[in-house]
């Protein structure tokens, strides 16, 4: 009986612990975190809620994602601090962790953000060459070149279908749209100050974009490429994601230490999810992204150096992973370790 007391004792001190995790996570697979400061990606696998591996990476990386075969994750490298910007992209196998390789984009600078298009084409944001790149993976071409002509274009969109790509061009406070297939320009949309985090609905209707200055969310109708709705949005709204069932917007807001959840239908907030567990007094909300079942979703907080995975029903912080300095993107693969 005495053992068995002192091991109530020990598991109840480990679940209050603010840096340790909850058990029993409802979903599985590996998170892959980008850690800008420490020019690493760690990898988590859900299972045993463990960072096991933390993959050092060229330099300053900052966003992520995950082939469509969940095997592998390409990660750019954008801007080292005290080096400037970077020119590479680099390809991780998953689970493992290892470094499959590395690929120089030659003229272009500034990768940052990145989307698979299929199983070895990748679309890239080189902010420093004012356009988007459309990257075979496997032999390292430039395939085609976007040219936005407007600085900082820095996060994007591809719709579903493929037939359209957006990009944020945050020191414009616009969102170009492009004709994925051809690579011609169609409209630059003004959206607001400092326009960052952009995402379009599953069924390629909408366009959302986060503007950050203005603490404004700007949704722009696809068909007419016009904004159509202004949501004010305090706290810095910093990136725009949709779950699958494109049903649910998610924004996290940096200065408002939040997640804001956003109905698509209606076009209005739902609610503004806090962030809990960390250490930090005033969570800086990162990245996000959304696991498939349409009810959970994994966020970086920059100034606590964790990931959390967040209930999107009920509100929750189920649970939370150390990672490495400074977190911001943040993607998922259903393969587990």
């Amino acid at each position: 009986m005495r053992t068995c007391l002192v091991v109530l004792a020990l598991c109840a001190g480990l679940a209050v612990q603010p840096g340790r995790t909850q058990p029993g996570l409802p979903v599985r697979g590996t998170v892959v975190v980008v850690n800008q400061q420490s020019d690493s990606v760690t990898l988590i696998d859900l299972a045993t809620r463990e960072a096991y591996r933390h993959v050092p990476v060229v330099g300053g990386p900052h966003e992520a994602a995950v082939s469509p075969d969940g095997r592998q994750v390409l990660v750019t490298n954008y801007n080292k601090q005290g080096v400037g910007q970077q020119k590479t992209l680099s390809l991780i196998a998953l689970p493992s962790g290892d470094t499959v390789k590395t690929i120089d984009l030659g003229e272009y600078r500034a990768p940052h953000d990145v989307r698979w298009v299929d199983a070895s084409r990748v679309v890239v944001t080189v902010e420093g060459s004012q356009a988007l790149l459309l990257v075979n993976v496997t032999s390292g071409a430039v395939e085609r070149v976007f040219k936005t002509g407007l600085a900082v274009s820095h996060m994007l969109a591809l719709s579903t279908d493929r037939t359209r790509l957006y990009c944020s061009n945050m020191r414009d406070g616009s969102i170009t749209a492009f004709d994925f297939a051809t690579g011609a320009k169609i409209k630059d949309v003004p959206t607001g100050k400092e326009a960052e985090g952009v995402g379009v609905t599953p069924d390629g209707r909408w366009v959302w974009a986060g503007n950050r200055a203005e603490d404004s969310i700007s949704i722009i109708d696809t068909r007419s490429l016009e904004v159509v709705k202004r949501i004010p949005s305090p706290g810095f709204p910093y990136r725009v994601q949709f779950t699958p069932d494109g049903t649910r917007a998610l924004v996290p807001h940096a200065n408002a230490s939040s997640l804001v959840v956003a109905d698509v239908a209606t076009q209005t907030i739902l609610k503004s999810i806090p962030l809990a567990m960390t250490k930090a007094d005033k969570p800086s909300t990162a990245g996000v992204f959304p696991h498939p079942d349409n009810r959970h979703a994994f966020v970086t907080v920059r100034n606590d150096n964790s990931m959390l995975v967040l209930d999107l029903v009920t509100g929750q912080t189920l649970a939370r992973v150390e990672v490495q300095t400074s977190p911001d993107g943040v993607t998922w693969s259903p393969v587990q370790r």
